[in-house]
């Protein structure tokens, strides 16, 4: 069964000089992380919030679990949970009081929202800061407790639209672990990112949107394969020519006081002699997805603002 499955979708906002999105065919397996990547603007939030009927597509089909996005909408709603870019926790309430109501509002009996309520404000650490208000938690623990809202509905689809934005590492690796047991018991996730490291953890299927068009999808091991050299090779740009490197394979100056260079194994291992021979520190990889999306969308994006926690795409994108 598919989670989603849109066909041509085209989005149009109200006076923009292009579409945010533009004739996307997708399909998500369910059972799966499937998540969206691309730049600021790119489209990934229009694409979420249609899929969680928040929003109507200008043309196309969106079928979520089976049912009509826009015609069968509060069938959708009874079978998902989302957690926005833009939620913000009411100041008042405590993360007791969101994730237990909340659940009440879906219709679970007392007994069983107090005991869901107990599980996830245990694993994603809320639980000593359960009877909190939220104006006093810090920016992680609120966006903590929009996951635990979301994770704890016991939905068939998750939406989840950057949900470790402005997450110390250690909770990030929290929800990561909620995420991964969210799948384990069958759920589906539809997730977008900025974080390249996030992505290759979590994703079992993930597509690149530039401008609001596809220009890469596929699994993780697929798409290392869009770059052609499988090795890289990073090297302190001092006394060398950017052009020389060329010689080897595709030269990207990282900004960072080192050039990237995307080469075979053999000329990584002449590179690396090279570097030695000089005394120029160096480190050779694999091609990362991070790698991969820069091919795709642009040298201008450069390793910062991959990984950066900047907003996603605004809801008047």
């Amino acid at each position: 069964m598919l989670a989603i499955e849109t066909r041509q979708v085209t989005k149009r906002y109200k006076g923009s000089a292009r579409p945010a999105l533009e004739n996307v065919s997708l399909q998500v397996e369910a059972g799966q992380v499937f998540t969206l990547l691309g730049r600021n603007g790119a489209g990934k939030t229009t694409f979420v919030r249609m899929c969680a009927t928040q929003l109507e597509p200008t043309s196309g089909q969106i079928t979520v679990l089976g049912y009509d996005a826009v015609k069968q909408a509060r069938e959708v709603r009874s079978l998902i949970s989302v957690v926005p870019q833009e939620g913000r926790p009411l100041r008042a309430l405590t993360p007791w009081d969101h994730v237990y109501n909340w659940l009440q509002i879906r219709g679970e009996d007392r007994q069983q929202a107090r005991k869901k309520a107990e599980t996830f404000l245990k694993k994603l650490e809320l639980w000593e800061a359960r009877d909190r208000p939220a104006m006093n938690l810090s920016g992680g623990m609120k966006q903590k407790v929009l996951v635990a809202m979301a994770m704890a509905a016991d939905a068939q689809l998750l939406f989840l639209d950057e949900p470790t934005i402005g997450l110390d590492p250690v909770s990030r690796r929290q929800v990561w672990a909620a995420i991964k047991d969210w799948k384990a018991r069958g759920g589906s996730i539809l997730l977008t990112t900025h974080y390249m490291d996030e992505a290759e953890a979590l994703s079992d299927y993930v597509v690149i949107i530039d401008r609001g068009t596809v220009v890469a999808q596929g699994t993780i091991p697929q798409l290392r394969k869009v770059i052609p050299q499988n090795t890289r090779i990073d090297i302190a740009k001092d006394g060398l020519d950017p052009d020389f490197l060329k010689s080897y394979g595709s030269v990207v100056d990282t900004g960072a006081g080192m050039l990237r260079v995307f080469a075979v194994e053999s000329a990584v291992r002449e590179l690396s002699e090279l570097a030695i021979r000089r005394n120029l520190p160096f480190t050779v990889s694999p091609v990362t997805l991070d790698d991969v999306f820069v091919y795709l969308v642009g040298e201008s994006v450069n390793s910062t603002s991959l990984s950066s926690s900047s907003s996603e795409e605004n809801s008047s994108e």
